[in-house]
């Protein structure tokens, strides 16, 4: 069980030997796009004698240099902090090259893609988007090194079998009525990973109105064009 020190946020201090329990890292977006309220470095000293802290740092350019988005084990994602590269541990930067997630995780992130994948199947229009919870680790073990970089800045476009190591069934991307006919997926599908902000808000503190910490949610948005396919 995670303990909460006296400041929720200081300056100096930081436990660092939490950064050793680690399981998730991911390339993100430039930090200069994030206003200077959002570096900061917490002191939360953990239990240790948890197994796997869910602790998940991002790697993040800046200006003043390498950053990484840290989610601390036993807190809210609205305590999130991020910290310089010097304060990660080398296990954590191990796991950032070559990210291994436990076999459950994997296949309960895709398949939360197929279904649903199988939802917009059923829905009107050719075109059809999804935006789901998808942790970056797993995007990263399933499809980095894979597709080719799209026209739209961020989106990468992948083929049928860049999905391979999801192993999904041979007609994971079809759906059929009881005679055959059916839709499919148009392959290349076009899709990025990205952290959604929770909204704004703010409240009264020392006489004046302050912006509260916002969540960030790992996830991923897939784009793609159906088609009439049959069996």
């Amino acid at each position: 069980m995670a303990v909460r020190s006296g400041k929720t946020r200081v300056r100096n201090g930081v436990a660092y030997e939490v950064l050793n329990y680690i399981s998730s890292v991911d390339l993100l977006y430039d930090e200069r796009k994030k206003t200077k309220d959002s570096w900061h470095i917490s002191s939360r000293p953990l239990d240790c004698s948890q197994e796997r802290q869910r602790v998940s740092p991002y790697f993040v350019s800046s200006l003043k240099g390498w950053k990484y988005f840290v989610k601390w084990a036993g807190y809210s994602s609205f305590d999130n902090t991020w910290e310089p590269q010097g304060h990660l541990s080398p296990a954590l930067l191990r796991y950032f090259e070559k990210p291994d997630p436990s076999q459950d995780v994997v296949l309960d992130c895709v398949d939360r893609l197929w279904r649903e994948i199988m939802s917009c199947l059923k829905r009107k229009g050719p075109q059809q988007r999804i935006s789901i919870d998808f942790r970056h680790d797993v995007y990263k073990f399933l499809f980095v090194g894979k597709g080719k970089q799209a026209e739209q800045r961020g989106y990468i476009l992948f083929e049928e079998n860049d999905f391979s190591k999801c192993r999904l069934p041979k007609y994971w991307n079809c759906l059929f009525d009881q005679h055959g006919d059916g839709i499919k997926i148009n392959f290349p599908v076009k899709m990025r990973h990205f952290l959604a902000r929770s909204r704004k808000s703010f409240v009264r503190k020392g006489g004046r109105m302050v912006e509260v910490p916002c969540a960030l949610t790992e996830k991923i948005s897939l784009t793609f064009v159906k088609v009439a396919f049959g069996c």
